[in-house]
Order: C-alpha cells, then sequence, then structure tokens
C-alpha cells in the first residue's frame, strides 16, 4: 500500500524512520493537502503517452500520481537521501536524475513535448523559472512563492514588475492554478504560496531569447537608474551608443525598465545588436 503522503504525520513518520529532517538549507517543505495535489496534477492536463519532469519530488507524494497516469516520468533530486528512498520505492516507474536543478539540461530531460512540474524551493525560484522559460515546454506547472507568481504577471508601470515578468511575457502565457497557504505543508513555510501554469507560445518578437535576456537584467538590474544608465552599467554599452539604440527604439533615455513594454524591449535588443550569448 502506498503511504499517505498528503498527511502531515505520515510525512513526519516516514522522514524519523529515514532519520532526516527538512532541509531549510534546501527549502524543503512537503506539500500535505490532498486537493492542492490533485489541482496540480489536473492542470497538466497528462495523457499516458505524455512525459513529464518533475523538480523536487521529495518523497513522492506527486510522483505517485504522475506514475499512475503517464509512462514516462521523470524527475531531479539533490537530496541523496532522498533520491535513495525514491529509487526504492517506484524503481523503473521513474527516471530520477539526482543533482542540482539548476545544473540539468532541462532541454534534453523534457525532450521536444515534455510536461514540467514542480514544487521550486523558494531560495532559487526565480533563477529556475528564468532556466525553465529559456527551455521552453510546452506546459509547466510550477509551486512558487506568492510574490514571485505575482511577478510573473505583473504589466508594464507596475511595481511588482521586474526582468521575470518580461522573460515570461517572452516565452509563455501564464495563469492561475490555485493558492496554498502555509499550514498545507511539512514544515509551514513563512510564505504564502501559489500554484501557477505557463503556456509556451510563439515568438511575439523578432530578437531570440540569448539577445532580448541580457537587455531586460540589465534594465532591471539597475532599475533605480534610468534606461541610458542602466544600459552602461549592466551591459557596458557605451553611453553614446546607448542613447542612439534607445532613440532609435523610439524609447525615451531617461525611462526607467519597468514601464517598458515587450515590444519595447524587443526594439532595444534590435536596435543594441545585442549578442547572441548565454
Amino acid at each position: 500500500m502506498e503511504p499517505k503522503l498528503t498527511s502531515p504525520s505520515v510525512v513526519r513518520g516516514i522522514l524519523d524512520e529515514l532519520g532526516l529532517r527538512p532541509l531549510k538549507r534546501l527549502g524543503q517543505h512537503f506539500l500535505v493537502d490532498f486537493n492542492a495535489r490533485e489541482r496540480i496534477v489536473a492542470a497538466l492536463e497528462l495523457q499516458p503517452g505524455d512525459r513529464v519532469l518533475e523538480i523536487g519530488p521529495g518523497l513522492g507524494a506527486l510522483t505517485q500520481r504522475l506514475v499512475e497516469l503517464c509512462d514516462d516520468v521523470r524527475a531531479i533530486e539533490i537530496d541523496r537521501a532522498l533520491a535513495a528512498y525514491l529509487r526504492d520505492r517506484f524503481g523503473a516507474r521513474l527516471q530520477l536524475h539526482e543533482g542540482d536543478a539548476l545544473e540539468a539540461d532541462f532541454r534534453e530531460l523534457l525532450g521536444p513535448a515534455g510536461k514540467l512540474v514542480g514544487n521550486l524551493p523558494y531560495y532559487i525560484s526565480t533563477a529556475l523559472v528564468v532556466r525553465i522559460l529559456e527551455a521552453a515546454p510546452p506546459l509547466a506547472v510550477l509551486m512558487l512563492q506568492s510574490e514571485v507568481a505575482l511577478r510573473l504577471s505583473a504589466p508594464p508601470g507596475s511595481p511588482e514588475r521586474g526582468a521575470l515578468s518580461v522573460l515570461r511575457e517572452y516565452a509563455a502565457d501564464i495563469d492561475s492554478v490555485t493558492r496554498v497557504g502555509a499550514g498545507l505543508f511539512y514544515p509551514p513555510p513563512q510564505v504564502g504560496s501559489q500554484v501557477i501554469r505557463l503556456r509556451a507560445h510563439a515568438a511575439r518578437t523578432t530578437s531570440p531569447w540569448t539577445a532580448i535576456r541580457p537587455v531586460v537584467q540589465a534594465a532591471f538590474g539597475y532599475r533605480r537608474k534610468t534606461l541610458e544608465r542602466a544600459l552602461e552599467e549592466g551591459l557596458g554599452v557605451d553611453r553614446e551608443r546607448g542613447r542612439t539604440a534607445l532613440l532609435a527604439a523610439d524609447i525615451d533615455p531617461k525611462r526607467r525598465g519597468e514601464t517598458l513594454s515587450l515590444g519595447e524591449f524587443d526594439r532595444l535588443a534590435g536596435a543594441l545588436g545585442a549578442p547572441a550569448s548565454d
């Protein structure tokens, strides 16, 4: 019989049997709510022939449902003890990759049409989301702290708008799946969480990811400065060249990054002739 991993007492008991404690340095907070888990699974729209990649499976509460619903389930787990437990529990039903998700090759693991799901560790969630957006899976369902979810959908001019907002807009449409209170995790985190769904869309810009990303990140890396200053300090663009590019893109050099639309960033990347680099 499969353990009831939507029960805090069961999760606590398994961790005790394994001699483990949730590691703060890895951001380990195990979801222990049945309804939230089922909403996540439903949002993935899984078919038996799908490939799905899970980031941070933990004890396998979500993994169990994934292997019941489709034939090609993969997961990335950094915790060696949990990885050993998962191998023993799921065997050949799960292709487990032990290591850091920030170093994983998402495109290789996902293949051309794999879906992605994960309760992302809060301390690396922003960096992970950027890598997921770059990999562009057709569908990704992610649990994030509420403030990151808010930033992902923030429009131009919003105080929450940042590089993540623009890069998400570049790569995918977003919708909310469910909110998840702190009490639905073991141990409870200090912040609220939200599950969001990303659907990759066709290109809406002429600039490739490798050209637009550094421009966006420079603009928000120095968000208290004007764009001409941000380009100079963030990209090393000569002030005069930056001003010329901004004017060519029909953007006032004195504006700030949070006011720009995706289309304006696209024009600016094109005017700068930004190098295609990682």
